[in-house]
């Protein structure tokens, strides 16, 4: 356990604030406010030195833009770290339970029953009501447009409790919708800009946030769950995974998340590690700009799509820390793909041919209209199997005469927002809540918010649709299926593996386990005992 004493950051913390509040008041009084600041301080620090030792340090590549739940994707790590939750919660298997709520009820195709718990409050004691979240779902819903596509909501009414929805659409999957953090709720009367300090109901409160570098929460302990055992934590952001690896291996991280496959090995001792990983739905995914009128030509797709040997990308260059990729959704699932393109650079150079796509001027590149195939593949440093397996892609194209240049940015949010990209490898989460139309709505589809290449295929939009108003399961595992098989036609999409989600801690962590759903971290059970 690290004994890391929190009091220098709440002093830091403090102290800021005392100095703003400081004014142009006589030098005597400043004295006087200064005096009495410093010794409140002092005792201040010491009991935070007293208090505060059992603090968890959890160390990961990724971080989110700010602590406002309601921004982008940030409500994942609000969720991890422990501050925001959910109404419901997805277990080992991917199956949605009651957390914030009590239950979830059809009413009828379009109408829903939340009754929420009645013990949970905000980190600022306020309690849970049915309006609290029906405010905080209204402000998220003006903010993030991916909330739409979670639930479709058209009207929400507040009565004590039971917070009643109805949408605008059947929503088959809309339970298993209320376990994305993005429906996490937070105090949206709290004065506190949810940016900086979100007032959740988890257990623990932000207390600060540096962007790239670190967060700092501490306990809450009126948590409805329970007082939690740890007294706080530290996560520090550490963009190069070689420095996240010595860092766990050097005892200055407790937990650490992200950490590539390739240095797994390095955690074999029991002694000192508890490496603990599961199976995911986390895809190393290929989005092809169709803006682009080279990607436009199939035959490109399908000879790329054919030219990755996925099993050797998963066991060889990633170390058996993800499984080859059949389709898009986890083989491990039940509407994982049946079947899907296999490696062969024979047939895929055969492809080109048949295609007239060949190389007229000898210069080892082949044409299409005239012009030389040349493709630029972004991806990002903070996953280190991406730029690895971008590296091989374009290796393995060259030998069928396509020139890819491979790009490595610390991030990729402004290419996935400006479309600067003609191929782009992310790794994205495909069954983010244990169901597949999630997913399918927000990338497969024409228009769909994550849909970063504007993918469009009729087939798949009407599948989708159907898939979307669908509530027997078995058809929904049919149309899943079906989706994924028109998508595997065309080369729409390339998913080449699904991660392993691990979690390498010290073998002195105890009550943290790793869920495939990579939306929980810490919880009011972890602590690290010496």
């Amino acid at each position: 356990m690290k004994k890391r004493m929190l009091g220098t950051l709440f002093l830091a913390a403090m102290c800021s604030v005392m100095l703003a509040g400081c004014g142009g008041s006589k030098a005597s009084e400043q004295e006087e406010q200064q005096g009495q600041q410093s010794q409140q301080t002092e005792q201040q620090t010491e009991s935070a030195e007293q208090e505060t030792d059992n603090i968890i340090t959890v160390a990961d590549t990724q971080c989110p833009t700010s602590l406002d739940p309601a921004q982008s994707w940030d409500s994942w790590y609000t969720s991890r770290w422990g501050i925001t939750e959910t109404l419901f919660k997805l277990d080992d298997k991917l199956e949605a339970q009651p957390l914030l709520a009590e239950s979830c009820e059809m009413i009828d195709e379009h109408t829903w029953k939340i009754t929420l718990r009645d013990d949970v409050t905000f980190q600022n004691s306020n309690p849970m009501t049915a309006e609290s979240v029906k405010s905080c779902w209204e402000r998220t819903a003006d903010i993030n447009p991916r909330f739409n596509e979670l639930l479709f909501i058209e009207s929400m009414e507040a009565d004590g409790q039971v917070l009643t929805v109805k949408t605008s659409k059947v929503v088959p999957g809309f339970k298993n919708t209320l376990c994305e953090p993005l429906t996490g709720v937070i105090d949206v009367t709290a004065e506190e800009d949810p940016a900086v300090i979100p007032i959740g109901t988890g257990p623990f409160k932000a207390v600060s946030y540096e962007v790239k570098s670190k967060a700092v929460v501490e306990k809450y302990a009126d948590y409805w769950g329970g007082e939690p055992k740890a007294d706080g934590a530290v996560i520090n952001i550490i963009g190069d995974t070689n420095t996240l690896t010595m860092a766990q291996q050097n005892g200055e991280s407790d937990v650490s998340v992200s950490i590539p496959g390739t240095s797994l090995e390095l955690f074999n001792d029991g002694s000192k590690y508890n490496v603990d990983g599961v199976p995911g739905s986390r895809g190393q995914v290929i989005f092809f700009n169709f803006r682009n009128s080279q990607i436009q030509e199939s035959a490109v797709r399908q000879a790329i799509a054919m030219a990755i040997d996925k099993k050797s990308y998963a066991e060889i260059l990633n170390k058996g820390a993800s499984v080859p990729a059949t389709g898009l959704y986890p083989d491990f699932m039940a509407f994982g793909a049946d079947h899907g393109t296999e490696y062969d650079m024979d047939a895929a150079a055969k492809l080109l041919d048949d295609a007239g796509i060949v190389d007229t001027d000898g210069d080892g590149y082949r044409e299409l209209n005239g012009e030389k195939i040349s493709l630029r593949l972004v991806t990002y440093s903070t996953k280190a199997e991406l730029p690895n397996f971008c590296n091989e892609i374009s290796s393995s194209a060259k030998k069928l005469g396509l020139e890819i240049n491979v790009e490595v940015y610390e991030s990729v949010a402004e290419q996935q927002k400006t479309g600067d990209f003609d191929m782009l490898m992310v790794s994205f989460t495909m069954t983010p809540t244990g169901d597949p139309q999630y997913f399918a709505d927000i990338a497969f589809k024409t228009g769909g918010s994550s849909n970063y290449g504007a993918y469009s295929n009729a087939d798949v939009d009407a599948l989708i649709d159907e898939l979307d108003e669908e509530f027997d399961g078995e058809r929904r595992v049919e149309l899943a299926k079906q989706i994924q098989d028109k998508i595997d036609e065309d080369a729409g999409f390339i998913v080449i593996s699904h991660s392993k989600y691990y979690y390498v801690m010290g073998a002195d962590v105890q009550g943290l386990k790793t869920n495939p759903s990579e939306y929980y971290l810490l919880n009011k059970d972890i602590i690290a005992e010496n």
